[in-house]
């Protein structure tokens, strides 16, 4: 057999010395070899022991012995790693040992090493593109076993980790399965490190890409799933979305449904959408906006609850303050509780002679009590006029009237006098009084003329203290009254500490006075905004909130970070013309193109391909299909109106829970799912790189 090595050394040679092609044809002649023959690839050349793996595997084949693998042991190499020749041969190394003769089990781990590799190459012969993917997939399934068993940098991570963190934790797996399967592919130490490096190497750069590719990957199918999910199921897809505005919200699922219950119980129609906040009502304006069912159930619900808010706020005001009546009505009924309480106490003490003296005498000299006369005449004639009395003037000690329509007294003034007196003061007093406050806005005279009364009435008071307790017992519920008049200023003006101080100092009777007056100021402001004006807003300032707080009759203690009864159900009704506002405010563009979309119109399109503008033209195509491709369906959108506009009477804290919790273990499997294929991609890659060094 011709040396062919050695020829094409000679030849080599020849060429480097310039020899003509002629000697070099002669020289090829005079060997005895053609052309052809020095084309042939040249036999590698082979150690002892792979010499003597071949020898005996021919050997066997002589014998009709087929020493072949096939796709198991494909399988088997990819499921170790490449590792499943060494373990092999570490196994057969002492037969081999005793086969060879020797003592030493590295000749025999070298020889049995042979014998594997050489099978290996046998089976990857034999098996050909059906074996690469058998060898493939037992990498793939180590790496998810790995998985399922926690071997991976991927364990410690949190659900909600981020990119960066996962790419990371693929990055280090990938490494190390593409380590191993690098190492398992040498037979020396060298060959093992280096094949080792380099695929750890290739492997953590592809594994940090990957779940890059995959989000990517995801975001691209996402929309064709969604369609597919919201068309099969569009209540369960319903529910998911939900449950991500429930996570978003940053609570609980039972503190929201315990919201719902105890809004219920205050009788606030305050629903699932009002309670998540802003995530829950951006999610019912998406409803809202778009065409359907759903959009006519969130108007109807939305719309109807807020004609009703009026009534609501006056009512929580009402009994956070123990105001039954209006004002007027309690004003009306104090007067009334007054003349009656009064009545008995005024009829004895009228009739009694009073003592008289030179000091009740100089009052009735002064030209001041003339006047004051003139005007308790006046009204004492309208009194009896209402009661259906006659009016007599001898009953006063009066016997008639001069040309000025003074009255003339006989002899000494009796009781009745003396009132009628007190009551002409109090006429005119009552002249200086502000029709639009409710204040005495009395001049130099006004106060002079008061401070007349006062003394005149504690002269009367020490001679009659019959009349000072009838008037002391009709002034009580005149100090309500007064009270009422004043904390119906304070509602509008003033600053809240003064309020709340003159409050304060009150008696209990007043103070109740005081807040009726407040609570029907407020009900009255908020009777008079129109349909769509949110009444709850006024009840927000600092001002507000403050006197509020101080008027409430509910006092108790407060759990820290929560507002009392009162304030936490006007916060409520806040919250919910900020749902209606969210959900059916501002400009009406979107709907238009929701409802045209609806239509099968879109002037846009129209208009673009009109005027020759077909790129444009295409973006709106594209985009008018977009919920096609997508989630958002009619089905879906009722679905989550139905679940958004859930209120407390007919919610289950539990249940919400529930299907919180599902959505969540959904949402985990699936994470859970695609790192686990992303674990198994990396198992499959590390045994199928082209850095491997496969003989």
């Amino acid at each position: 057999m011709a040396d062919i090595p050695r020829i094409k050394g000679n030849i080599a040679k020849m060429i480097a010395q310039n020899a003509p092609e002629a000697d070099i044809d002669a020289y090829v002649a005079s060997e005895g070899v053609s052309l052809d023959d020095l084309r042939k690839p040249a036999a590698p050349v082979l150690d002892k022991y792979q010499q003597a793996a071949v020898e005996e595997r021919d050997a066997l084949k002589a014998k009709g012995i087929d020493t072949g693998a096939g796709l198991t042991r494909r399988l088997a190499q990819g499921a170790s790693f490449n590792m499943a020749d060494e373990i092999l041969a570490g196994l057969s190394t002492p037969l081999e040992m005793l086969k060879r003769g020797t003592f030493s089990p590295r000749e025999g781990y070298n020889y049995a090493k042979a014998r594997e590799d050489l099978i290996m190459d046998d089976a990857r012969k034999n098996t050909g593109a059906l074996g690469t993917v058998a060898e493939i997939g037992g990498g793939v399934g180590s790496g998810l076993g790995a998985a399922r068993a926690g071997l991976s940098f991927a364990r410690g991570l949190a659900p909600e980790a981020g990119l960066l963190a996962r790419s990371a934790a693929s990055a280090g797996d990938s490494a190390a399965f593409g380590a191993v399967a690098g190492a398992g592919e040498g037979n020396s130490l060298t060959e093992r490190l280096k094949s080792g490096l380099l695929g750890g190497a290739v492997g953590a750069g592809v594994g940090a890409l990957a779940p890059g590719a995959v989000s990517l990957i995801g975001q691209a199918v996402s929309p064709i799933v969604s369609n597919i999910k919201a068309r099969v199921n569009p209540e369960g897809y319903a529910r998911g979305q939900v449950s991500r505005a429930i996570q978003e919200s940053g609570r609980s699922a039972r503190e929201i449904g315990q919201d719902l219950v105890d809004a219920s119980a205050a009788g606030q129609p305050y629903m699932l959408a009002d309670a998540l906040g802003n995530s829950g009502q951006r999610m019912l304006s998406t409803v809202a906006r778009s065409p359907g069912e759903g959009r006519t159930a969130v108007v109807n619900a939305l719309e109807g609850r807020q004609a009703g808010q009026g009534q609501r706020v006056t009512g929580i005001v009402d009994e956070a303050l123990g105001s039954g009546n209006t004002a007027r009505q309690t004003v009306d009924d104090l007067t009334q509780q007054a003349r009656q309480n009064s009545a008995p106490l005024y009829q004895e003490a009228l009739s009694r002679r009073p003592v008289w003296n030179e000091r009740l005498q100089q009052f009735f000299d002064d030209p001041v009590a003339q006047r004051g006369l003139r005007e308790g005449v006046a009204v004492q004639r309208l009194e009896a006029l209402a009661e259906g009395r006659p009016f007599r003037p001898h009953d006063y000690a009066i016997t008639g009237f001069n040309e000025a329509g003074d009255p003339i007294l006989s002899g000494v003034p009796n009781m009745r006098t003396i009132n009628l007196l007190k009551k002409g003061w109090d006429n005119i007093l009552e002249g200086y009084r502000d029709g639009t406050t409710g204040r005495l806005n009395l001049d130099e005279y006004g106060r002079a003329l008061d401070s007349v009364r006062r003394s005149f009435l504690r002269e009367v008071d020490s001679v009659n203290p019959t009349y000072g307790a009838a008037r002391r017992e009709f002034a009580g519920p005149a100090q309500v009254r007064d009270a009422v008049r004043a904390g119906s200023d304070a509602a509008n003006r003033g600053r809240a500490a003064d309020n709340i101080a003159r409050f304060e100092a009150m008696t209990a009777p007043s103070q109740q006075g005081y807040r009726i007056g407040y609570a029907d100021t407020l009900a009255a402001r908020a009777e008079k905004g129109a349909m769509g004006v949110n009444k709850a807003r006024p009840l927000t300032s600092d001002k507000a909130q403050d006197e509020l707080s101080a008027l409430s009759l509910h006092q108790g203690p407060v759990q820290p970070g929560q507002l009392d009864p009162m304030n936490r159900r006007l916060a409520r009704e806040q919250t919910m013309f900020e749902t209606r506002n969210q959900a059916l405010g501002g400009s009406r563009t979107a709907d238009n193109l929701a409802d045209a979309e609806a239509m099968g119109i879109n002037p846009t399109l129209v208009g673009q391909l009109l005027s020759g503008n077909w790129s444009g033209a295409l973006r709106s195509t594209l985009a008018a299909g977009q919920n096609a491709l997508t989630g958002n369906t009619a089905q879906v959108r009722q679905a989550v109106a139905d679940i958004l506009l859930q209120r407390g009477a007919n919610m289950n804290p539990a249940a919400l829970q529930r299907m919180v919790d599902e959505a969540t273990r959904r949402i985990q499997q699936l994470q859970q799912i695609a790192r686990a294929t992303g674990r198994g991609a990396a198992g499959g890659l590390a045994v199928a790189t082209p850095a491997q060094n496969r003989k």
